[in-house]
């Protein structure tokens, strides 16, 4: 109690003493940290959104090669089309961030719609936008867009193609009033937080401002680093975990990280590594001059259960034997889904050693109960086996293990040819 009661004594004394000065230094505290602040978040931005636009470009370049096409209001990249809104949504969903793809100067693919659901799809950029980006080839920044009469802040990157130069735009962008309002939150956290620094001394400001400073320093280092390019960076948990509005930035940056990686790297069907991130995996190992053995394998009259029990069935087909596969190289390799029915299995281990693992997969297979509406079935599977020889380039190893699942298919299928 006497230690309370001094407290408040001395807090008493304290205010008496020198509330004008603290009130003054609380007052230049909090314009600089506000100033700052509203400064670093700008910056953050338009790091941020210039992290967008060059990551929706990366992840289209590394999942598909070719140039950009518009036909029949069709994007296309190579033959591919890619007129698909569902990355785009799925980084609104994640971060608030709005993103256009513009042929020339028309937006095309889009999330952004006004109040009423009008989407934006076929308004067309600033003169301004125009200049800087289609001809002159540059960035372009603006906190003052208007589209469907809302005001955006927003960061344009051109889109281009080998021999055409700028065809068109990437965007990214935030509406202004709900950055303001997160600016806002902001403010008023650092306001309350300030008055109680005040009373501490300003040390402790000092000491909150850098931590807080450096935290966002350290999310804009790590946005950096994905839109070059390297979905394996990794943001410090200590910023996660804070119970502040820097906290969610990273935990939506991390999140947008783990949606681009998995977009990039796995089948979505399957969950398995994708043909690409396979290649990637086997390459890294030749390099490395391991050991390891490649198993091709396919599901033997897969069409006929698409036929029977309808393509719901072979999909369901498709994820029970993924499981299966992904079980068996679990701690000995990596499975891949190399093409529709057909599968890539990777062993960090010798042919004597792997063989007996791929017998028992083709007897879990055989004996397992499939299921499927009412609808119990069997399935089986052929495998070509190809030990890695030194003499053998990666085509090659793979174009052995692959005639001899053909060899299998085609000497009566659930066989393993090695």
């Amino acid at each position: 109690m006497k230690w309370k009661d001094g407290k408040k004594s001395i807090k008493a004394q304290l205010l008496s003493m020198v509330l004008l000065p603290i009130l003054t230094l609380g007052a230049l505290t909090m314009i600089i940290g506000i100033s700052l602040l509203y400064t670093v978040y700008s910056n953050s931005v338009h790091d941020e959104l210039a992290a967008t636009t060059k990551m929706l470009l990366n992840s289209l370049d590394l999942t598909v090669r070719g140039d950009y096409q518009y036909v029949d209001e069709m994007l296309m990249k190579g033959d591919i089309n890619i007129t698909d809104s569902t990355m785009l949504y799925r980084i609104k969903e994640e971060s608030n961030i709005d993103t256009s793809i513009f042929w020339g100067d028309k937006r095309i693919l889009t999330t952004i719609e006004s109040e009423s659901g009008l989407s934006a799809v076929g308004t067309t950029a600033d003169a301004d936008v125009k200049q800087a980006v289609l001809d002159n080839g540059e960035n372009y920044f603006s906190e003052n867009i208007q589209i469907l009469g809302e005001s955006y802040i927003g960061y344009y990157t051109p889109i281009a193609n080998s021999s055409e130069g700028t065809v068109g735009m990437m965007f990214a962008g935030k509406k202004k009033s709900l950055v303001y309002f997160e600016i806002s939150k902001l403010i008023i956290w650092f306001v309350l937080f300030s008055g109680i620094v005040m009373l501490l001394g300003a040390f402790f400001s000092k000491k909150y401002s850098k931590t807080m400073i450096s935290d966002i320093a350290t999310i804009n280092h790590y946005l950096k680093n994905i839109s070059n390019g390297d979905l394996g960076a990794t943001l410090d948990k200590r910023i996660e975990k804070r119970q502040d509005e820097i906290g969610e930035i990273g935990t939506y940056a991390t999140r947008m990280r783990q949606n681009l990686q998995q977009l990039i790297e796995m089948d979505p069907l399957t969950s398995l590594f994708n043909r690409r991130s396979c290649n990637q995996k086997i390459l890294s190992l030749m390099e490395k001059n391991d050991i390891f053995t490649v198993v091709m394998c396919d599901i033997d009259w897969f069409k006929k259960i698409n036929d029977n029990y309808g393509h719901d069935a072979g999909d369901y087909v498709l994820k029970e034997i993924s499981e299966i596969l992904q079980n068996t190289v679990d701690g000995c390799g990596f499975a891949s889904r190399w093409g529709g029915e057909e599968f890539l299995l990777i062993f960090t281990l010798p042919l004597d050693k792997a063989l007996p693992k791929v017998e028992a997969l083709q007897k879990e297979v055989r004996e397992f109960p499939f299921s499927y509406e009412d609808n119990e079935f069997k399935v089986t599977m052929t495998f070509g086996v190809e030990e890695r020889v030194e003499s053998l380039m990666y085509e090659q190893l793979i174009k052995e293990a692959d005639n001899k699942l053909y060899i299998g298919k085609n000497g009566g299928r659930d066989r393993i040819v090695n």
